[in-house]
């Protein structure tokens, strides 16, 4: 979503799931019950998708997860069989924003590239002046979208541009953070009550609701030393 080259991965903050046994649900049912819900509560600047991630390998099949996307803070909503059993999951992670040296490199090509058409189209003067209105253009942009939600979502998510609006012009404010809270408890209230209900309808009555607390609980062997939480260990060479 915010790299040029690749979609870089959600870090995941927090998970809790609700396995049920001999129980069956509707998938599509719950994913609507849900957008529903929300349209009717106006959660405002939230956008609602449906993604797909493969269950194992390459060639494996795919679950549908509903995805819900606030600034960089997701969602992710599961309602899928087990066997004879079902589970509901949520996960709340943010999407990562990294420029990375292959997309700094094509950027400042790119960048160079508009120069050269801009200078060989109007010329030398005309074109350093047409340059110029176009970069104090966006320096516009970037300035409206601070006050403008639908454009303030549009910039965030461009490649590159985004990470630059992000630092310099979108400061962090006490508001932000806040409406970031928020945005997570209430939606987060919303799926858990939707679970309950859907639990309560199919004759499970005394559904289980499990936190994830610990990191390796959640992360493969390798983020777990990628992000801190356990030494990693040392091949050695006979």
């Amino acid at each position: 979503m915010f790299g040029i080259v690749r979609r870089h991965k959600p870090f995941v903050h927090a998970h809790w799931y609700v396995p049920l046994l001999k129980f069956r649900s509707d998938t599509v049912q719950f994913y609507e019950s849900i957008e529903a819900e929300l349209a009717e509560h106006q959660i405002p600047e939230i956008t609602v998708e449906r993604i797909d991630f493969k269950q194992a390998g390459f060639f494996s099949g795919k679950r549908t997860y509903l995805r819900l996307i606030r600034e960089r803070v997701v969602l992710d909503i599961c309602s899928a069989p087990f066997g004879k059993g079902w589970y509901f999951s949520l996960r709340a992670a943010e999407l990562p924003r990294r420029l990375g040296l292959v997309e700094l490199l094509v950027t400042l090509l790119g960048l160079l590239g508009f120069c050269a058409l801009y200078w060989q189209l109007f010329g030398l003067n005309l074109g350093g002046v047409a340059l110029g209105a176009s970069f104090f253009f966006l320096f516009l942009l970037f300035i409206a979208g601070r006050v403008w939600g639908t454009l303030d979502e549009c910039l965030i998510y461009l490649p590159v541009l985004g990470v630059f609006y992000e630092n310099y012009f979108r400061p962090d404010t006490y508001q932000q953070q806040d409406h970031r809270l928020v945005y997570a408890d209430m939606v987060t209230g919303i799926v858990r009550a939707k679970v309950e209900e859907f639990c309560v309808a199919g004759g499970a009555y005394e559904s289980q609701l499990i936190k994830v607390t610990g990191p390796d609980q959640i992360l493969t062997e390798n983020e777990l030393v990628k992000y801190g939480y356990k030494e990693g260990t040392k091949r050695i060479r006979n």
